[in-house]
């Protein structure tokens, strides 16, 4: 247990450098920035407490938003993922998913990439749309959303094939 709750906190700084140092001076095509962070959200374990990780989440948002100067979206786009994730499980895999993680999972594939282009689209259309609060601007949110989940669903899932457990 000492040891799960080391790798989460080793995952989650790691995560936030990893964005802060390298991702966040990524501008493909001028403005699109991937979201490497949701790495954490997406692979944290479905046996783990979610009130955990609806603190974890909120807490790697602001972190991200505090080492960004930005207002505070990136908190609120991933709390918000964190909280409506079992949601999304249930959605991708079914009722009760056979695995305690993504990282572990030898289900369909294309049940895997449902689950992360979901919670990766929700995300950046949330952090999109807290970014301008704006209805004036919702041809930008869409086209920023799309460009933004593109990249960071590229990377997420080339990251967890990556770091998945082989069977």
């Amino acid at each position: 247990m000492v040891q799960d709750n080391f790798k989460i906190l080793f995952g989650f700084i790691f995560l936030v450098l990893l964005q802060n140092l390298i991702f966040d001076n990524v501008n493909l095509f001028g403005y699109s920035c991937p979201a490497v962070y949701l790495f954490f959200v997406i692979s944290y374990r479905f046996d783990k407490s979610q009130f955990a990780l609806i603190i974890l989440g909120f807490l790697l948002g602001l972190t991200v938003d505090l080492l960004q100067n930005s207002s505070g979206a990136n908190a609120i786009s991933t709390l918000f993922i964190s909280f409506i994730r079992p949601f999304i499980i249930k959605f991708s895999f079914g009722v009760n998913p056979d695995n305690i993680s993504i990282l572990s999972m030898k289900t369909r594939l294309d049940k895997q990439l449902l689950y992360i282009v979901l919670l990766t689209f929700i995300h950046q259309f949330v952090l999109q749309s807290v970014a301008y609060f704006d209805l004036d601007h919702f041809v930008l949110i869409l086209r920023n959303t799309v460009m933004n989940s593109t990249l960071t669903f590229i990377l997420l899932f080339a990251a967890l094939n990556l770091f998945k457990k082989k069977a």
